[in-house]
C-alpha cells in the first residue's frame, strides 16, 4: 500500500525527482518547500520543514482464490476474511543556507492496523546553481511506477525498476542523474557473517519536450560474486494529449546473472492512457511482461504476465463520483496456466479536498481458466480507503 512521499525540497525535487512519477503529496510538498526556500534567502537559520501521508485501508473477501498470493479460500463459503494495511510517511527538511540544505524520512508501513516507524533515509545537498545539485546520503530510486491502483506502489511493482536503495553520492544536472553507492535492501545483507556486499549505479535523465517527457534509465548491481549481477534498464514517456488527457507509455527490461551464458531476462510493457471529458473520466491500463519458459525466471516485478483494466467514472457533485472497474488478468507468470479471471466492481470516491479523500469498492470476481478445477465459483471482495497529505 505505501506510496512513497518524494523528498520535499524545492530545489532538490526541481533538480530530479526520485521517481518517474510525481504523485500529489510529491506536488503539495514541493509547494510547502518553495515557501521555505524563499524566507531561507532572505533570512539568516535554518529553516525546518515537515510533509507527511496517512493512508489506511480495510478489506474483506469471501471464497477468495488468488493464484499470485498462493491463496485458495473457494470452499470457505461460511467465513468472510478481513485484512488491513496502513501506512505513515514523515519527511523533514531543513533549509541550512541558499547553497545547503538536507533532509531526513520515516515510515511506517505495512499490513495490519498498527505497523512500526522505522528510519527510511537522510541525505545532505549542496545546491551548486539552479541546475546543478550534488547529494550524499541515502537514496531510493524506482523507475515506471504503474498509474494502475492495484500495482501504484513502486516498493512492490514496476514495470521498469521497483525501489532500490543505496547509500552513496548522486548528482543532478540539468535534467540527468547519476547515483552511485552500497545497496541497503534486504537482499543486499544476506550473508551475516560478511555483512553487506553489493554497490549499485543508477542512470537517468528526463527529456522535456513540451508538456511531453521521456526518460530512460539504467540501474546496474553487484553482488561482487562471480556471477550474481543485476540489470534494470528502460524507458518511460509521458504524453500530454492536451485538454482532453495524457498516456504514459513503459517499457522494462531485467536480467539477472548477466556473465552466464544465458543470462536470465523478462521484458515488461505498459500503455496507460487517461482521459477527461467534463464530468466523464476514462482511465486505462494494457500490460504486457515477456518471461523466459523456464523455472528460474527473471523476476518481472509484477505478479501475472498480462491484464486489462478500464475504469469510466462519472462526477455526480464536485466532491462525488462513481466509477466501474472492468479487468481481466492472467493471475499468473505461467503462459502455459489457465487461470484467467473477469472482475468488476463499482466503485464511489469522495474528494474533501487536494489532500484528503475516501474510496469503497465492492468487487466481483469470476474464474474462468479450466486450471482452477473444482474452486471456480464466483467470489467477493470489498473495501474502503482514507488518505489524506499534509
Amino acid at each position: 500500500m505505501k506510496k512513497t512521499i518524494g523528498m520535499i525540497l524545492a530545489s532538490a525535487l526541481a533538480a530530479a525527482p526520485l521517481f518517474a512519477q510525481e504523485t500529489e503529496e510529491q506536488q503539495a510538498a514541493s509547494a510547502a518547500a518553495a515557501e521555505v526556500n524563499a524566507s531561507a534567502a532572505s533570512n539568516d537559520g535554518p529553516k525546518f520543514v515537515v510533509a507527511g501521508e496517512v493512508e489506511f485501508e480495510a478489506n474483506t473477501d469471501y471464497k477468495k482464490v488468488d493464484p499470485r498470493e498462493d491463496l485458495n479460500r473457494n470452499g470457505q463459503d461460511k467465513k468472510w476474511f478481513h485484512d488491513y494495511s496502513s501506512t505513515f510517511n514523515l519527511v523533514f527538511g531543513v533549509q541550512f543556507t541558499d547553497k545547503w540544505s538536507a533532509e531526513a524520512a520515516i515510515s511506517a508501513d505495512g499490513d495490519g492496523t498498527a505497523p512500526h516507524f522505522a528510519y527510511d533515509g537522510a541525505f545532505i545537498q549542496y545546491q551548486l546553481n539552479d541546475n546543478i545539485a550534488i547529494k550524499l546520503g541515502d537514496f531510493t530510486y524506482a523507475e515506471g511506477a504503474f498509474r494502475y491502483y492495484d500495482y501504484d506502489d513502486p516498493g512492490d511493482y514496476a514495470i521498469g525498476m521497483v525501489e532500490r536503495n543505496t547509500r552513496g553520492v548522486e548528482l543532478n544536472a540539468y535534467g540527468l542523474l547519476l547515483g552511485l553507492g552500497w545497496g541497503r535492501d534486504d537482499d543486499d545483507c544476506d550473508d551475516a557473517d560478511e555483512g553487506c556486499t553489493t554497490y549499485d549505479f543508477h542512470a537517468a535523465y528526463e527529456l522535456a519536450l513540451g508538456d511531453h517527457t521521456i526518460r530512460p534509465f539504467f540501474n546496474y548491481k553487484s553482488y561482487q560474486t562471480e556471477s550474481h549481477n543485476s540489470l534494470r534498464t528502460g524507458v518511460t514517456a509521458n504524453i500530454s494529449l492536451g485538454s482532453i488527457g495524457s498516456l504514459q507509455l513503459a517499457y522494462g527490461l531485467k536480467s539477472d546473472y548477466l556473465t552466464e551464458d544465458t543470462p536470465k531476462m523478462s521484458h515488461a510493457l505498459a500503455a496507460e492512457p487517461e482521459f477527461n471529458f467534463g464530468k466523464v473520466n476514462l482511465k486505462a491500463t494494457v500490460f504486457k511482461a515477456f518471461v523466459d519458459d523456464d523455472e528460474e525466471i527473471t523476476d518481472p516485478e509484477v505478479p501475472e504476465h498480462f491484464f486489462v483494466y478500464a475504469e469510466p467514472a462519472f462526477a455526480l457533485s464536485e466532491p462525488l463520483s462513481i466509477g466501474v472497474q472492468v479487468e481481466l488478468h492472467s493471475m499468473t507468470l505461467d503462459t502455459d496456466a489457465d487461470l484467467e479471471q473477469f472482475w468488476i466492481a463499482p466503485k464511489l470516491y469522495y474528494t474533501v479536498s487536494d489532500n484528503l479523500g475516501f474510496d469503497a469498492y465492492f468487487r466481483t470476481c469470476i474464474p474462468l481458466g479450466d486450471d482452477y478445477g473444482d474452486n471456480d465459483d464466483v467470489y467477493f471482495v470489498a473495501g474502503a480507503s482514507v488518505a489524506m497529505s499534509f
